[in-house]
Parts: structure tokens; C-alpha cells; sequence
């Protein structure tokens, strides 16, 4: 089952990844023996996260998880590894905070309590992820593995 992953992204690490795609797979590979800052695994939740969100609808909201819009990072290990500009994180950042509270209860009926629950805590995390990134003026780099 394929994880889905959030990296925020300085300047001076895009232009490291850039340089050094293999450092991506370093990272990655890492992030079960130490938190990484501005990294947040999704887990398998990633899914339930996008099409909560996008409904495969919302180009906006659509980015939050799987930066459908991002450029494309060339010579990564990784399958639909893209990155999302400053401009567009302060975008989706405004955008999930503009949500419901109750946006996960709300499209996710038909789950059990303990999922929903899940869900929120990572729905959360990804709204302080977007928060922190806009805030410092970061690219949002999303993943799966």
C-alpha cells in the first residue's frame, strides 16, 4: 500500500533536491527513525485525505495532497513526486483554513468513529502544514512510495 508524503520546501532545499535527487530517497527512507521538520507521512490515509477534499472536483483543494498542478521533479525514484510554488501553497493554506471543522465527519460518513478520528488528526496536520509553509513562503512537495 503506497504512503502519501508532504515535504515543505525552503528555497535552499529545492535547490538541494534539485541538485541531489538521490537526497529525496535519503529523506524519505529516514523518516522512520527521526522526525524530519516539515515532512508529514500521510500513511495510507492519503487517499481518503484527497478525494475528502477534491472530490475530484476542486482543482484547488486537489493540490492539497497530490499537487496535481505542481511541476513534476525530474530523475526521482519516486512515482508523481511535484512540487507546488510558494504562491500556490498560501493558495491551498487559505483555502483549508476556510474549511468546516466539520469537514471530516461531514464527507466522511460511512466510516467507523476510530477512522474518522484518524482522519481528523491528519486533516489537521496538513492544515498546520500548509500553514507553517505559506507562512515562511516554502513549495509543497508531494509524493507517494
Amino acid at each position: 500500500m503506497q504512503h502519501g508524503i508532504l515535504i515543505t520546501c525552503s528555497n535552499k532545499r529545492l535547490a538541494q533536491l534539485e541538485e541531489d535527487p538521490e537526497t529525496l530517497e535519503d529523506v524519505v527512507d529516514a523518516r522512520d527513525e527521526t522526525a524530519i521538520p516539515g515532512l508529514l507521512d500521510l500513511g495510507s490515509a492519503w487517499e481518503a485525505l484527497d478525494t475528502m477534499l477534491s472530490g475530484g472536483k476542486d482543482p484547488l483543494l486537489g493540490d492539497a495532497v497530490l499537487a496535481r498542478s505542481g511541476e513534476e521533479m525530474e530523475d526521482v525514484a519516486f512515482d508523481e513526486a511535484r512540487i507546488l510554488p510558494p504562491a500556490r501553497v498560501a493558495e491551498i493554506a487559505k483555502a483549508l483554513a476556510a474549511l468546516p471543522e466539520s469537514i471530516v465527519a461531514d464527507r466522511c460518513r460511512g466510516r467507523d468513529a476510530e477512522e474518522i478520528e484518524a482522519l481528523q488528526i491528519i486533516f489537521k496536520r496538513v492544515v498546520a502544514l500548509y500553514q507553517d509553509a505559506a507562512r515562511q513562503k516554502h513549495s509543497m512537495l508531494a509524493l507517494r512510495v
